[in-house]
């Protein structure tokens, strides 16, 4: 049940200029609210009122003009008579935590009575302190002193993964790309920006799979690997610091995309050029590469990528070819087998045991295993899409 109030009354103290996960707190607190608007109405603004403490020199306060706030109306004075929710600055809120922190809040009808702007302002702050947004929930937190800042910020970032992690993510992946988002959020770095600096990572891996000796090929998967931690980083930095972008989950994607490509491609030339493989074997190995790549581009395609581009979350979510495969593979291993086979092929999971793998002197097991997958996949993909025209 969504909340029913007529604005939001937001007392700002010293907490409003803490900065917390690249954000000072009144711009977060509004943010949040703006987002709340735009999930329950394509119309509504919230208006909200910043009730500085008394003390606080004029010159000092100051109101919210971030871009994206576009459903809040700032207003001033608190109305008597109407539907209010009171919240303060030191509140640190999660996004998925906005609405429950305003059943929360306290409804407040304005007493008149309550005396001077200084005694209404402590007698609001004293009623905060004893309402349940004062203490910690899944939603939110309650910051009573700056020195509580750097365990804030990585409690907003603990639960800033995604739904399609594969198990290598939730338990090595995202602790470590986390740590490295909580320094991130301190900088100007937006999540594109990121997001094309780390494909450095698979670049400079390739260089080191065509090298062909061991120690190029781990170094190199090794790299692979640094990529694939550090691109959890992109989603993290946005949804902490409200940069999300339509296009940048598909940016993400592609890049995803040209990562596998390249280590397909480069695996099969470092074999090629290995001293310990023959002359037959080397070009074997070099034709397996290009072709595992040439395989995923076909099953991919240029629609896949501008679908991307285009649609965004939904299409990197839940993608059209994603629905072939899983139809196709359901067909003929049944959904059980399919599900554990997305589940393997997640992009961390891969990558970490082609690492694995590598380091164990078996780098032409890892092409095999990824020639075959890319044959496989181009082979149900294309059945799936057979069939759904057929559907249709």
């Amino acid at each position: 049940m969504i909340p029913s109030f007529d604005r939001v009354i937001i007392l700002a103290d010293e907490s409003a200029n803490w900065e917390v996960a690249g954000l000072r707190q009144l711009d977060r607190l509004t943010l949040a609210m703006d987002e709340f608007a735009r999930s329950i109405s394509s119309q509504r603004k919230i208006e909200i009122v910043i009730f500085w403490q008394p003390g606080i020199a004029v010159a000092e306060r100051w109101q919210p003009d971030h871009p994206r706030l576009t459903r809040c109306q700032f207003v001033e004075g608190i109305s008597v008579g109407a539907s209010q929710r009171l919240l303060n600055t030191r509140l640190l809120v999660k996004r998925t935590g906005v609405e429950q922190l305003l059943r929360e809040a306290i409804s407040l009808e304005f007493d008149p009575g309550l005396g001077d702007e200084s005694a209404v302002w402590t007698k609001l702050w004293q009623q905060i302190e004893v309402s349940p947004v004062h203490f910690d929930s899944d939603g939110w937190q309650y910051l009573v002193n700056s020195r509580e800042i750097p365990s804030a910020e990585r409690w907003l970032l603990r639960g800033s993964g995604k739904s399609r992690d594969g198990f290598v993510s939730r338990y090595l992946n995202r602790p470590i790309s986390r740590a490295v988002s909580q320094f991130l959020v301190k900088t100007p770095i937006t999540p594109n920006f990121w997001t094309i600096l780390i494909t450095a990572f698979p670049v400079i891996g390739f260089l080191f799979l065509i090298r062909g000796s061991y120690f190029g090929f781990v170094v190199g998967a090794l790299l692979f690997n640094v990529h694939s931690i550090l691109d959890g980083c992109d989603g993290e930095i946005a949804r902490a610091k409200y940069l999300d972008s339509e296009k940048g989950p598909g940016i993400d994607a592609i890049g995803d995309l040209i990562a596998l490509l390249l280590f397909s491609i480069g695996l099969g030339f470092g074999l090629f050029r290995s001293p310990h493989q023959g002359s037959a074997g080397q070009w074997a190995f070099l034709s397996e590469g290009v072709l595992a790549c040439v395989f995923i581009g076909l099953r991919l395609g240029p629609d896949h990528v501008l679908d991307l581009l285009r649609r965004g979350p939904a299409a990197v979510v839940f993608t059209q070819d994603d629905d072939r495969l899983r139809r196709s593979g359901g067909r003929f291993f049944g959904d059980r087998l399919t599900s554990l086979g997305f589940e393997l092929t997640k992009r961390d999971v891969a990558f970490f045991i082609f690492l694995v793998a590598i380091a164990a002197g078996l780098a032409r097991w890892v092409l095999h295993l990824l020639f075959f997958y890319a044959v496989g996949t181009l082979i149900l993909s294309w059945r799936g899409r057979t069939g759904y025209r057929k559907l249709v």
